[in-house]
């Protein structure tokens, strides 16, 4: 058993920075209306209104995804003319959330800027750049956590004249790992005229890191 030796435990990191090969384009639309269907269907008018208009410039219905649609009762508090307060009922709130993915192309997405800003609809807009890869990405930390960890056991054990024994023992969580670089470019921050925007800027790389611990008997 792993209590009954003398052992060492080593936490290893793997760090990667990768730039990033595909360009996220987040929307959202939103409606309010007292009428619990003509608040939905105001959305959803909104929503082919984006469809059409991305359609223009070669991209397909289920290119745009839903990320997440919410729809709730919203109540304001009204003061009455003795100071008291009335909760009064507004209307139906329905967001829908939406994102569309294509290899990173600054010239498409000028096109999609441009599209999206002479939409009706009117949506949010936020940018953001990710990696295709991400599969490999995670596999290139996990090697570098347990490089990094093996040669900093190796560091402690010849500075203590010990050797190091059986592999004993890996503690990792498997937490995600964020490989999306978030709000490069919102909408709001378009000045007029902005269909007409040519976008020249490179993002960042993406940067993430994980730690694996290990366990090692120590001879």
């Amino acid at each position: 058993m792993i209590a009954d030796k003398h052992t060492i435990q080593v936490k290893g990191i793997g760090r990667v920075s990768r730039t990033p090969d595909t360009i996220i384009v987040w929307m959202h639309v939103e409606s309010c209306d007292t009428d619990y269907k003509q608040a939905v269907d105001s959305a959803a008018q909104q929503l082919n209104l984006i469809r059409a208009n991305l359609g223009t410039i070669g991209f397909k219905k289920e290119d745009l995804k839903t990320t997440s649609f919410d729809i709730h009762a919203r109540h304001d508090n009204i003061r009455r003319e003795d100071n008291t307060y009335k909760e009064v009922f507004i209307g139906y709130e329905v967001r829908h959330d939406l994102s569309l993915s294509f290899p990173k192309d600054m010239a498409k997405l000028d096109e999609v800027i441009s599209v999206l800003s002479m939409c009706l609809a009117d949506p949010g807009v936020r940018i953001g750049f990710a990696l295709s890869d991400i599969d490999g990405a995670k596999k290139e930390i996990l090697e570098k956590a347990t490089k990094d960890a093996l040669e900093k056991a190796n560091i402690l054990c010849n500075a203590a004249n010990v050797k190091l024994g059986q592999l004993l023992s890996i503690d990792y969580s498997w937490d995600e790992i964020s490989f999306v670089a978030h709000d490069k470019f919102r909408m709001s921050d378009l000045s007029i005229g902005c269909e007409e925007a040519s976008f020249d800027f490179e993002p960042d790389d993406i940067k993430a890191s994980d730690t694996v611990e290990f366990t090692w008997e120590i001879k």
